[in-house]
């Protein structure tokens, strides 16, 4: 008989699974992951979309996450102190940089996107909110990483690194020198590392020294070209440095 905190592990491991797969997984594969028997996964996945949190797609037979994970990210978004403390940060820096404005916190060894604000002139495809990507592979995970403490940074170099394009670095050395260099300089920098010829920005908002989160500015290479970076880089540490400073004086 399953005790109910193995159920609840394995309702989290699920919604874990699927919250890193874009195209959705299969009931044999999310057996496999959780080294279950096919139908131990089947009942658990049936369960669990009773309660609209996981859905699956009929054509496809793939399990992906449900309209209902939608509402209780927005609600608890919505909470979270950094966000209402960053968002003028990110209408002024997207303002100024005529560019789309992002902040990331970290879940683990991912990065989760929790507030984007777009330019009014500037056409959007889709929003970045709700989006997990790996701390690795981004400007907004390299300084959460390089802000984040040795212990963390140990874990990331020591861990199963994915590569998402062809410039995703994966040597941990050369990671460690990119989380100095983000130290020294204050922000970090990806150029079509997490998606071909996307560039970002990233600077940490830091709590006691730590970085709670990270404020970037994103857009394609043609807009936003190497000699341009500088100059971005100042305005995100500017807005990051601000959103740090509403962050110090909320704890006071």
């Amino acid at each position: 008989m399953v005790r109910s905190t193995d159920a609840a592990r394995r309702v989290v491991a699920v919604l874990d699974l699927l919250g890193d797969s874009a195209q959705g997984l299969g009931v044999r594969e999310i057996a496999r992951r959780l080294q279950v028997h096919p139908s131990t996964a089947s009942r658990l996945l049936a369960t669990i979309g009773a309660s609209g949190l996981v859905e699956r797609d009929g054509e496809a037979g793939r399990y992906r996450l449900g309209a209902r994970i939608v509402g209780l990210a927005a609600a608890t978004v919505d909470r979270l102190p950094v966000v209402s403390q960053a968002r003028p940060q990110l209408e002024h820096l997207s303002g100024v940089s005529a560019e789309t404005a992002n902040l990331a916190i970290r879940d683990g060894l991912h990065v989760v996107y929790v507030d984007q604000v777009t330019p009014a002139q500037t056409v959007v495809m889709a929003s970045w909110v709700g989006r997990r990507s790996p701390v690795h592979a981004s400007s907004s995970g390299k300084v959460l990483v390089a802000f984040g403490g040795a212990e963390l940074q140990e874990a990331v170099a020591n861990g199963q690194l994915a590569r998402l394009t062809e410039r995703t670095v994966l040597d941990p050395a050369r990671l460690r020198d990119i989380w100095a260099q983000a130290r020294r300089q204050g922000y970090a920098a990806s150029s079509g590392e997490l998606e071909d010829g996307l560039v970002t920005i990233a600077a940490p908002v830091l709590v006691d020294g730590v970085a709670v989160a990270a404020i970037s500015v994103s857009g394609p290479a043609y807009r936003l070209p190497q000699r341009d970076i500088p100059h971005l880089a100042k305005q995100v540490m500017d807005a990051a440095a601000a959103a740090s400073h509403r962050m110090a004086g909320r704890r006071a």
